[in-house]
């Protein structure tokens, strides 16, 4: 299970500081910058999840440059705006630059925890990934995102040992654990896009990465995490031929 990754810039260290322990405390994992040039240094080298920037660092509205920037060279991560600055000129600018919202300081933690959250929803919603409301998850190609006792964290798709369908349902077997989403098979396989997710039967898919033996005769596939999954003969001949398993 991973956290959610927060670029956040801030020159403040003491504001800083404090949101940093904030949104760790609500299982967020921060990485802070001071200036724009060390923000775009780390954006550059991993992918965040959500960005928060103050507007004013080091006196000049270097936020709403960064923003700028970092839309120009086709930066996907959504972003907001999390300042004092009150001028309604400034919030003009910054605007067009299509945050996810304006927020002013001091802030109210419920608010921005919320905030966080349906941006990340949102974000996903615009990409090619599903919301599945009755189970408080949003699956997209490569992370499921599960809202768990009031948090959302982040699952990657390579840990989905095996995805098995109960009628309306199905069942992702994740090395964490066990996740029930109201949605059919044919849709997940849609959404994954992942050629190491292979059908090999009406009911199941398997991450073939996850695979440890194959009995063929018997029609039985057994995963590293000791999972037994069936192997039919309707799967059979294009698992062979597809899998990476027999190259």
């Amino acid at each position: 299970m991973e956290k959610l990754k927060i670029l956040l810039l801030e020159d403040n260290p003491e504001e800083a500081k404090d949101l940093k322990a904030f949104l760790e405390q609500n299982d967020y994992a921060i990485t802070v910058s001071k200036n724009s040039l060390e923000a775009l240094q780390y954006i550059r080298k991993q992918v965040f999840d959500v960005i928060i920037l103050d507007v004013i660092i080091d006196g000049k509205p270097d936020g709403i440059s960064f923003a700028q920037h970092i839309k120009s060279e086709g930066i996907d991560s959504p972003f907001l705006f999390l300042t004092s600055v009150q001028s309604r000129a400034v919030f003009d600018v910054a605007k067009y630059t299509q945050p996810i919202t304006y927020l002013l300081k001091p802030y109210n933690e419920l608010e921005l925890l919320y905030t966080l959250e349906l941006a990340l929803e949102n974000h996903l919603k615009q990409a090619n990934s599903i919301s599945i409301a009755t189970t408080n998850a949003l699956l997209s190609p490569e992370f499921l995102y599960i809202k768990k006792n009031g948090k959302v964290v982040k699952i990657d798709v390579d840990a989905i040992n095996y995805i098995e369908v109960h009628e309306k349902y199905c069942s992702l077997v994740c090395d964490e654990g066990n996740y029930l989403l109201k949605l059919s098979l044919l849709k997940v396989k849609k959404i994954l896009k992942n050629p190491y997710f292979k059908q090999t039967h009406r009911n199941y898919l398997v991450n073939e990465k996850k695979i440890k033996e194959l009995y063929i005769e018997d029609n039985l596939i057994i995963l590293k995490s000791n999972n037994k999954v069936p192997l039919s003969e309707r799967y059979k001949a294009a698992f062979i031929k597809s899998s990476l398993f027999f190259k």
